[in-house]
């Protein structure tokens, strides 16, 4: 279901921000792949403590993505997750990763909104833009489609 949700996104146009998991099901929903368990790739666990505690990973943003005239050139992301990304699905590109190589965000570059991190945005109420950018995406789509 979550796959032909995403398709069907995708294919109209319509504004996409896909959180954790989120990221994971987009990529995987265009024929990527994920890293299983993260610590058996990087050899710590300091993505997914455990307990619900989430950490801080300083996450760097590729210059020219959507995700950077967003957010600038870094951001402190707030991690909770085993999994991650390892082969990207068909038409992404990695907008972030962290000091570990690991893949952080990705999107479709283009006109529409399609928009994945692999962090939680919302445990840091002071930063907002991630959000802002998707309503936003999303009114100029309604709006888009009101005069269609």
């Amino acid at each position: 279901l979550e796959f032909a949700l995403v398709d069907g996104a995708i294919r109209r146009g319509l504004p996409l921000l896909g959180i954790c998991r989120g990221a994971q099901v987009i990529n995987v929903a265009l024929g990527g792949t994920l890293h299983q368990h993260l610590p058996d790739v990087i050899g710590h666990t300091h993505h997914q403590q455990g307990n619900a505690v989430f950490s801080t990973s300083a996450v760097r943003t590729v210059p020219g993505t959507r995700l950077a005239a967003l957010i600038g050139d870094s951001s402190d992301a707030q991690c909770y997750h085993h999994q991650a990304i390892d082969r990207l699905g068909d038409g992404l590109i990695v907008s972030a990763q962290d000091t570990d190589g690991v893949i952080e965000a990705v999107e479709i570059p283009g006109a529409n909104f399609v928009l994945a991190v692999q962090w939680h945005p919302e445990e840091r109420l002071d930063d907002l833009r991630l959000f802002s950018a998707v309503v936003e995406a999303a009114g100029t789509y309604a709006t888009g489609k009101v005069n269609a």
